[in-house]
């Protein structure tokens, strides 16, 4: 986890290997690398991956109808649009609207100075919300001309929702909810308790997600409704309709809740690695994380559908607490020297290395202009106060080490493991 990776924008450089999965687990395995970005309608489903694909399935869920690639680098949001149409965003900052049957975007926006980090689409289907990393957000129409821009948010836009009423809501790194309308004129702010990592409106509420653990329901103007805290690790996808509220945190556990009381519905155990994206339909809850690997889940008992798929193995395990708490960095990075085919760079003698210096990997520009030498206590001090702080503009989601124990057992074991 120490480097600029995101479950938003970082590009992986590994082979395509384009099969459904093993017999007996018909879980959809497309994506040659973690997927960042789902989207699901009755008739189809659409995933956007750090491979730089875009695919469309088919209404079985078993079988992808078209395999597309447009954007250079990540995939990093993907929405539906009327009459089989779509938009997806990327870490080029690009935007493109698909017709149903092209192989080549109908319309695109040039690329941008700051990767897409959220998109939404109005219900009428009329406008097309963009959010970016920059704190910028603009409104398009579907043929992408571009209707309203503004400063949004002082970092990361982490999330966009639509409100039935045509406004938009959007959360940012800068802890500000705000509700804009038709022209981005703001019309409600309220402040968040910590940092947002995605939104989805549930109903006539928006629930957010937290870095932190926590997932909070919120009304049209920012107040607050109620909470709920779910886990120790940060939440990082969120998916809800009016029935259902689903949240998905970085060791792979999901949830998923009644969308008025956030009472318990269903659940998902963690163990297979992070999950980056979720998508709803009215009985399947859709998750895509860092094994390349979208499995199906049915709302009414959280019961896995057609098999499963492993995740990543751990590099090494000394039976000790740091070993533990690396297994959730192992998911993304290898101790193997020279090993970059998982999302993040190897590990291997990390300390006493320069940050973003190892060869063999594409670090974000971000990173490469920090002055950072990793040590066991730069190490911690990343851990203690998240990648956004401390690395602020890299590619890496917020994750933190709470516990100053756990920090102190992940620091020894990676000095351990990592020579």
């Amino acid at each position: 986890m120490l480097c600029g990776f995101s479950l938003l924008r970082c590009t992986l450089i590994v082979a395509l290997c384009f099969q459904l999965g093993t017999a007996g687990a018909q879980t959809l395995s497309g994506h040659a690398g973690p997927v960042s970005a789902l989207a699901a309608t009755d008739d189809a489903l659409l995933s956007g991956g750090f491979d730089g694909r875009v695919i469309l399935w088919g209404a079985d869920a078993q079988s992808a109808r078209r395999v597309l690639r447009f954007h250079d680098g990540n995939v990093t949001a993907v929405a539906t649009l009327p009459e089989g149409r779509f938009v997806t965003g990327g870490q080029d900052g690009r935007v493109a609207v698909w017709n149903r049957d092209g192989q080549e975007p109908a319309f695109v926006t040039p690329h941008g100075t700051s990767p897409v980090s959220a998109l939404a689409v109005a219900p009428d289907g009329g406008r097309i919300a963009v959010g970016f990393w920059d704190g910028q957000l603009a409104t398009h129409t579907p043929d992408l001309s571009q209707t309203a821009v503004t400063q949004a948010h002082a970092g990361r836009v982490s999330g966009l929702a639509y409100l039935s009423t045509g406004d938009l809501v959007s959360v940012g790194a800068d802890l500000r909810f705000t509700r804009w309308d038709g022209g981005l004129a703001p019309q409600a702010r309220a402040g968040l308790p910590d940092l947002p990592n995605g939104l989805a409106r549930a109903g006539d509420r928006l629930a957010v997600i937290f870095a932190e653990g926590s997932l909070r329901l919120f009304s049209a103007d920012g107040v607050l409704l109620p909470e709920r805290f779910l886990s120790e690790r940060p939440l990082v996808a969120i998916a809800a309709n009016s029935a259902i509220v689903a949240a998905a945190a970085v060791d792979g556990a999901i949830w998923m809740l009644e969308a008025d009381s956030l009472r318990f519905r269903a659940g998902v155990a963690a163990g297979g690695g992070p999950v980056w994206a979720l998508a709803l339909t009215n009985d399947t809850l859709f998750a895509g994380g860092v094994s390349g690997a979208i499995r199906r889940y049915a709302t009414t008992n959280g019961a896995l559908i057609d098999g499963g798929l492993a995740g990543a193995a751990d590099d090494f395990h000394d039976g000790s607490r740091g070993a533990e708490v690396y297994r959730a960095c192992a998911i993304c990075h290898s101790l193997q020297p020279g090993d970059h085919s998982r999302a993040g760079p190897s590990l291997h003698g990390i300390f006493d290395r320069a940050i973003a210096s190892v060869e063999g990997y594409a670090f974000s520009p971000a990173l490469r202009d920090l002055d950072i030498v990793w040590t066991p206590r730069t190490v911690a001090e990343l851990f203690t106060v998240g990648p956004d702080i401390y690395t602020p503009g890299s590619r890496m989601p917020d994750q933190r080490v709470a516990d100053p124990a756990d920090r102190q057992a992940l620091v020894a074991f990676l000095e351990r493991a990592s020579r």
